[in-house]
C-alpha cells in the first residue's frame, strides 16, 4: 500500500536556518562595533590613567630624592669635625684659597636668577650650562666620618708635612680634607698616602696636586684629632643629554646628574640680621650682605613629568612668586606635562643656636 505522506511538500525551514535578513546583520554589525569601541574606550582609559598614576608616582619619588640631597648638605654646612662653633673658619693652606671651590670659610653661597643668563652676584665662571631663569646655591662643609690621627711629628713651624692614621683609612692621594681637634682645624690637599708599620702615611707636601698646598705648615700638632674629607657642592638646574632639565651637583669641576625633569630651584636665605644666631627674615641671594649671616636655606623645586599629553587643558600651577605679595603667581603651562612643586626649609645645624 503506498503512503500518501510520500509526496506532500515540505515547509521551509523544516530542515534548519535559511540565513539572516539584511536588517538582522547590520543589527549584529552594529551591536559588535559598539562593544569593540567600549572595550576600546575602557583600555585607552585605563592606559591614560595608568600613564598618569606612573608618572605622579616617578615626580614623588624624584622630588623627594632631590629635596633629600640638597637638605643634607645645607644641614652639614659650616661642619669643621669636633670643633664645630669654636672656630669660625679653618685654616687653609691650600693653593687659591680664596678660589670658589675652596673658600671654605663661606659655608653657604648662591646666586639669584635676576634676568636671562644673568645672576646676581655674578655666578662664579666654573659653574656652567645653567638654565636661564634658575638659581644656584652653593654648600660648603664636611661631609661624612672622620679617621683619628695617631701621630703627627712636630716641625717649624708646628705640624709636619706627615700626619699617620690607621690602615684602611679610605683617604687617597688628591683628597682635599680638613684636620680638626676640637679647638682647631686646618685644610689641605693629600699629595701622597703610603701604608708603612701598619699605619697609614697623609702626607700633604706643597709643589703637586691641584690646587696643592701652598704651605705644609698646620699651625699645630693634631695628634687625638681627626681627618675628614670636606668639599664644596654646587646645586644648578642643566639641560642632560637628553635634552631634558635636570637638578646636577658639581664639585671639583665634575658635574654629576642627580634627578631628571627638575624644571626650576628658587633658593631664599634665612638671615641672622640681630646676631643671635636665629633667622629673622628670608632674602634672596641678591639681597644677602653678609653669607655668614645665613641660618637656613628654603628651596622650592619645580619638577616635571616624564611623559607629554598627561593633562588637557595645559595645567596651571602655581610656584614663584614675582609681584611679592606672599602669594605664588598662577603659570599656566604651554605643554600638557604635569608639575609638582616641592619646598622645604632646612636650618644649618653649625650655625644656628
Amino acid at each position: 500500500m503506498n503512503s500518501s505522506m510520500a509526496h506532500l511538500p515540505q515547509r521551509p525551514g523544516a530542515l534548519g536556518q535559511g540565513g539572516l535578513t539584511l536588517v538582522e546583520l547590520m543589527i549584529s554589525l552594529t551591536l559588535g562595533l559598539l562593544i569593540t569601541l567600549a572595550i576600546g574606550y575602557l583600555y585607552t582609559g585605563s592606559r591614560q590613567t595608568y600613564r598618569l598614576n606612573d608618572n605622579v608616582a616617578r615626580m614623588q619619588e624624584n622630588g623627594r630624592y632631590a629635596m633629600e640631597m640638597i637638605s643634607r648638605d645645607v644641614r652639614m654646612a659650616g661642619y669643621w669635625g669636633c670643633a664645630g662653633m669654636t672656630i669660625s673658619t679653618p685654616v687653609n693652606t691650600l693653593n687659591n684659597a680664596s678660589d670658589y671651590a675652596y673658600k671654605f670659610g663661606t659655608p653657604v653661597e648662591g646666586h639669584d636668577a635676576t634676568g636671562t643668563n644673568t645672576w646676581g652676584p655674578a655666578k662664579d665662571a666654573s659653574i656652567t650650562d645653567v638654565v636661564s631663569g634658575t638659581d644656584i646655591l652653593t654648600v660648603r662643609g664636611v661631609f661624612g666620618s672622620g679617621v683619628t690621627v695617631t701621630s703627627h711629628p712636630g716641625g717649624s713651624p708646628p705640624g709636619s708635612a706627615d700626619l699617620k692614621v690607621s690602615v684602611g683609612s679610605g683617604l687617597v692621594e688628591g683628597d682635599i680634607v680638613l684636620v680638626s681637634d676640637c679647638n682647631n682645624a686646618a685644610v689641605f690637599q693629600i699629595t701622597n698616602i703610603n701604608t708603612s708599620a701598619g699605619m697609614d702615611n697623609v702626607v700633604h707636601n706643597t709643589g703637586t696636586g691641584t690646587p696643592g698646598n701652598a704651605t705644609k705648615a698646620l699651625g699645630k700638632e693634631y695628634v687625638g684629632g681627626e681627618i675628614l674629607r670636606i668639599a664644596t657642592f654646587t646645586y644648578y638646574i642643566r639641560l642632560n643629554a637628553a635634552g631634558r632639565p635636570a637638578l646636577y651637583r658639581l664639585s671639583r669641576g665634575t658635574a654629576e646628574e642627580l634627578v631628571e625633569n627638575v624644571e626650576n630651584m628658587q633658593v631664599t636665605y634665612g638671615v641672622d640680621t640681630d646676631g643671635d644666631r636665629t633667622v629673622d627674615e628670608f632674602r634672596t641671594a641678591n639681597n644677602v650682605t653678609n653669607w655668614n649671616s645665613v641660618r637656613s636655606v628654603r628651596v622650592r623645586l619645580l619638577l616635571v613629568s616624564p611623559d607629554d599629553n598627561l593633562v588637557s587643558p595645559p595645567q596651571t600651577y602655581r610656584y614663584q612668586d614675582t609681584n611679592g605679595d606672599g602669594i605664588p603667581d598662577a603659570v599656566t603651562a604651554t605643554d600638557n606635562r604635569l608639575r609638582y612643586v616641592f619646598t622645604g626649609t632646612v636650618g644649618i645645624r653649625n650655625l644656628l643656636p
